[in-house]
């Protein structure tokens, strides 16, 4: 009896030990029974610490180059365009611009020069912007006013070809971008064709006097919208194609335009940058 006594006593200050350096090593937890921040921290360890605490780089400005050049001088080049991945736009979406006038792709960091080179031969026709913003942000580019109106045709994702008559009016690009969700370093930028109008509106009144009012109405075409992630290590760029040739055409309309003595067409250059790759391209200012 005494010996069971004994092995009884044993066991019991063993659990309390056991018991004690369990509830010592056990992390902290909030008098209401929640864990501290610092109570998941421990249990994911530092490696999961650092993941919690890394973020995508914000973008800090977006810089946009408009060039003109002669008609052909890049719609045409091989050697301007072997240099752009045009393949980093989806099939569909590029088979659809290509129809409608618009060429498109993305160029790396790398072959910031050549491009730099193309915009130093033509300083006259270059036009640059910049815009600020924290993750997200928006612009308008004017691209031509048309005074007289104007006849546009295009095709839709569907297929179909319409036709669309506009008064005074003007070729806008919208173009808005953020922080690419998922895809740390990237950016989703998104581009969108619209003609804003300018309409007249005739109302008589009860006395029989005629009143005109004028108003604009804008037409986004969403249908040839273009959304596309591009690295900050890389930049966009959006130029006529060789379809654009056709007056009545978008890629026309919106990136060509008449001179005194010769056509033109414009180029753009759509350049996303943030903290860590901000000296990546030279010669932006």
């Amino acid at each position: 009896m005494k010996q069971w006594s004994y092995f009884t006593l044993l066991a019991t200050v063993a659990l309390v030990c056991i018991a004690g350096c369990a509830q010592q090593n056990a992390p902290s937890s909030r008098a209401d029974g929640r864990r501290t921040d610092r109570d998941l921290a421990n249990l994911l360890g530092t490696g999961t610490r650092r993941s919690l605490s890394s973020s995508a780089p914000r973008i800090r400005h977006l810089d946009v180059f408009q060039l003109t050049v002669p008609v052909g001088a890049i719609s045409r080049s091989r050697e301007f365009w072997k240099r752009v991945d045009e393949q980093s736009v989806d099939v569909a979406t590029y088979d659809l611009l290509l129809k409608n006038g618009f060429r498109v792709g993305v160029a790396p960091a790398a072959e910031w020069t050549y491009f730099r080179g193309i915009i130093e031969q033509h300083p006259a026709g270059k036009r640059q912007m910049t815009v600020t913003a924290g993750d997200a942000g928006s612009l308008e580019l004017l691209m031509k006013k048309v005074p007289d109106g104007q006849d546009l045709w295009y095709f839709t994702d569907g297929g179909r070809l319409i036709g669309r008559t506009y008064d005074r009016s003007e070729n806008i690009l919208q173009v808005s971008f953020q922080a690419a969700p998922r895809k740390p370093g990237q950016v989703r930028m998104t581009l969108c064709p619209v003609v804003r109008s300018l309409r007249r509106k005739f109302q008589v009144t009860v006395l029989n006097e005629e009143t005109e009012y004028e108003f604009v109405k804008p037409e986004r075409m969403y249908d040839l919208n273009l959304c596309c992630d591009i690295p900050t290590d890389g930049f966009l760029v959006l130029a006529p194609s060789t379809l654009a040739t056709w007056s009545n055409n978008l890629g026309s309309a919106f990136l060509s335009d008449g001179g005194e003595a010769e056509r033109f067409e414009h180029v753009l250059l759509m350049v996303p940058r943030n903290a860590a790759t901000e000296h990546v391209l030279e010669g932006l200012e």
